[in-house]
């Protein structure tokens, strides 16, 4: 018998970045896509709910939006997965949390501190173990001061939360505090200048944060690396300076994206170089949410 070859299609697949909701003119339900290989942007499917002052993680390939604030703060919190391009409504989380960053150590979701309209600055962490368990556990408070507008990555399974803004003082920080489930370590503080409202994401198990804002100072274009547990001060990201951004991490680059005044900006920082690419999609957002998955 002869046999003979099939014909077969192959679906290529490349790692994108994707961008959450965020606040423009109005508060925004937007999902876009970025392809950095071909450096264009795809608008996908909104998000189930309009959403700002949110964080995001990637969970099993799988982006995942948690809490912040619609007209109201919600626990709301869903999952997104992109090769269906498809949302779907999970479980609660039993805190609230506006104004907070969050992350992803061995494949769960974390969730620290921030805001509570009703409380003030909060402490809290609240981890999140995706299907098929679909629940959340209450873990250690984060340690003093308690603050706001912080950012996190994860490096070497360990999360850290880098910076922010203090509650007593209203001014921001430098604190940089190590979360190895279940247990809170400071670590050497972020360099000047304070910061808060900035990004941050791990590049080849390095921590790095972008740009962001010194309150009564001004906005900055500082780039740092943490390389735990020592930190080095990077070449600034192209202007202009912002805050209100967000960050994600694709093949090894970071990309930061959007930000104050309604910016559409994105921008690559391959250490130690930084490249202005294609603009997101209209409307120009701040207070918008990234992750990075497969597909």
């Amino acid at each position: 018998m002869i046999h003979t070859s099939m014909p077969y299609s192959f679906r290529t697949v490349t790692e994108k970045g994707y961008v959450y909701c965020g606040d423009a003119v109005d508060i925004l339900a937007d999902t876009d896509e970025y392809n950095p290989n071909s450096d264009v942007w795809v608008s996908k499917q909104d998000s189930p709910e309009t959403r700002r002052y949110h964080a995001a993680s990637t969970i099993n390939n799988k982006g995942y939006i948690y809490c912040g604030g619609i007209a109201v703060q919600t626990k709301g919190c869903y999952e997104y997965n992109a090769h269906a391009n498809v949302w779907t409504s999970i479980t609660d989380c039993p805190a609230y949390h506006l104004y907070f960053p969050a992350t992803t150590i061995n494949n769960k979701g974390y969730l620290f501190g921030g805001s509570n309209v009703v409380i003030g600055y909060a402490r809290e962490v609240d981890e999140y173990t995706p299907n098929p368990l679909d629940s959340w556990v209450s873990k250690t408070d984060m340690p003093s001061p308690t603050r706001s507008m912080s950012r996190s990555s994860t490096i070497n399974n360990k999360g850290y939360v880098y910076a922010g803004s203090d509650r007593t003082t209203v001014l921001s920080m430098r604190i940089t505090d190590e979360y190895d489930p279940d247990t809170w370590i400071n670590k050497t503080d972020c360099p000047s200048p304070n910061r808060q409202s900035h990004a941050a994401s791990t590049i080849n198990n390095k921590g790095y944060i972008y740009l962001g804002m010194n309150f009564g100072v001004g906005l900055l274009q500082d780039t740092d690396e943490y390389d735990p547990d020592s930190w080095t001060s990077k070449t600034n990201a192209p202007s202009p300076g912002r805050y209100d951004h967000t960050a994600s991490t694709i093949n090894n680059k970071g990309y930061v994206y959007g930000g104050n005044s309604l910016k559409q900006d994105c921008d690559e920082y391959e250490p130690d170089t930084w490249t202005s690419k294609t603009d997101m999609p209209p409307p120009g957002r701040s207070y918008l949410e990234a992750s990075s998955m497969v597909n």
